[in-house]
């Protein structure tokens, strides 16, 4: 099940990333130990004015969460997406960040942008599983991505 985030999923967003392998933190956040994630869990579970946060939840346990935040170019919001290695490749990431590019389509975003880092294949395979337009600029071992939501995806063609 697919839902907002809200603060009483505050305790779980904060196990998800302590319950997160070496490589998924450094992988999610560009570092073995971030020393934010209650920021990060609260920036998740009471997010600010326009931006979205998503958590996916299977038999009662949080095994994934998505948001974007608005940047300050117009229409365009940074996304990121994570979720328990455990349920990789079961369609909880797709599941998630399909249902963000709905909200986002409905409130004007027509870019998701991210800074993925190059290693990072199940990212990237999310963003090009979409079947949207996608344009990647590197920067050392950075990918800037850019996913363009006003397109029809191409599977739907």
């Amino acid at each position: 099940m697919v839902r907002p985030l809200t603060a009483a999923d505050f305790d779980a967003v904060v196990e998800l990333a302590d319950a997160l392998s070496d490589e998924d933190r450094y992988l999610r956040f560009f570092t073995l130990h971030p020393s934010h994630i209650a920021d990060w869990a609260q920036s998740l579970t009471d997010p600010p004015a326009g931006a979205v946060a998503l958590g996916a939840y299977d038999h009662g346990e949080l095994v994934g969460v998505a948001n974007y935040i608005p940047t300050k170019e117009p229409h365009r919001a940074e996304v990121a997406v994570l979720v328990a290695r455990y349920q990789h490749d079961r369609g909880v990431g797709t599941a998630l960040l399909g249902r963000l590019i709905e909200i986002a389509r409905q409130t004007g975003v027509e870019h998701f942008v991210a800074e993925v880092l190059v290693e990072n294949n199940p990212m990237l395979r999310l963003m090009t599983d979409s079947h949207l337009p996608i344009a990647i600029q590197r920067c050392d071992s950075v990918l800037n991505v850019d996913v363009d939501l006003r397109a029809i995806p191409q599977n739907q063609q």
